[in-house]
């Protein structure tokens, strides 16, 4: 019973979340830019503030990541974005690990989808590997996916660690060639980015052409 109020208080929470931050305009990377940049040399303590709650709301680290680069620069930004989302991502998880894990294995025993979470969770760390590199899911499912699974904590944090880098490069590459729209920069990043969203149905008709399906192309693929 208290699982399932737990469950629905967080499910309301982050829905609270996200329409607050509908209306208040957050989920711009410019208002978050000034927002951030209000507070001086705290700027980087409330960023990873910011990230650490938008962790649990789809997408949401997608334009903080955005914003950082047009906060920070592309540098600081990767940096500071990189180190703290290490230790974030491990927070949904967590969560989903605790409230979730259980009745998903439960509710998918015999069925179809059991034969995927199979394959997830014998090939735990190239799947995650694959969907930090590539982002053919949203980032913060990937943490919730990554909490149902049986992963383990270090296997999830490498596979964070050597896969994370090159898409927070590009969005925040991406953000701070906002500071100039018609500029070269934003341009390159934003078709490095389009072409980094391609890539999953690109490799995974690859994979099934070569002949029997991977596992990436069994459960990432589109």
């Amino acid at each position: 019973m208290i699982k399932t109020i737990l469950k629905i208080a967080v499910v309301l929470a982050l829905l609270g979340a996200v329409l607050w931050g509908v209306h208040a305009r957050v989920f711009e990377p410019a208002v978050l830019r000034d927002f951030i940049l209000s507070f001086g040399v705290a700027a980087p303590l409330v960023y990873a503030a910011l990230y650490t709650l938008a962790v649990f709301i789809p997408y949401g680290t997608t334009v903080l990541s955005v914003a950082a680069g047009l906060a920070f620069g592309v540098v600081f930004g990767a940096i500071l974005t990189f180190a703290i989302t290490l230790v974030a991502s491990l927070l949904p998880m967590s969560v989903a690990r605790r409230l979730g894990r259980g009745w998903v294995e439960h509710k998918i025993g015999g069925t179809r989808v059991e034969r995927y979470a199979d394959l997830i969770n014998r090939n735990a760390f190239v799947v995650f590997f694959y969907l930090r590199l590539i982002p053919s899911i949203p980032y913060e499912i990937q943490n919730y996916i990554a909490g149902i699974s049986r992963i383990r904590y270090r296997q999830f944090l490498l596979a964070s660690f050597l896969g994370n880098g090159p898409i927070i490069f590009i969005l925040t590459f991406l953000g701070d060639g906002l500071t100039d729209p018609g500029s070269v920069e934003f341009w390159l990043a934003a078709g490095i980015l389009v072409v980094a969203l391609s890539a999953p149905p690109v490799i995974s008709y690859i994979l099934r052409r070569r002949g029997k399906p991977s596992v990436l192309a069994r459960i990432v693929g589109s």
